[in-house]
């Protein structure tokens, strides 16, 4: 592992140390999940759908049940 020192504002540590309250992490823990969010495909960030493309029953319930109520 590798260490790094960094400046934060008091703002943005507020923030991060609310969320590693939340998810009970550690810093090291929300900087590593920004990480791996912001390095997805772009395809993925920016598509609705691409944000549940691991969940293709729960997208074809969802599609289903979109299409029977917009029927009625």
């Amino acid at each position: 592992m590798k260490k790094i020192e960094i400046e934060l504002d008091q703002e943005t540590f507020a923030k991060i140390e609310k969320l590693t309250q939340t998810y009970h992490c550690e810093i090291s823990d929300i900087i590593k999940a920004m990480i791996e969010q912001l390095t997805q495909p772009e395809v993925i960030n920016d598509s609705f759908i691409g944000k549940w493309s691991n969940e293709a029953e729960l997208v074809d319930t969802m599609v289903a049940d979109i299409l029977k109520h917009r029927n009625l």
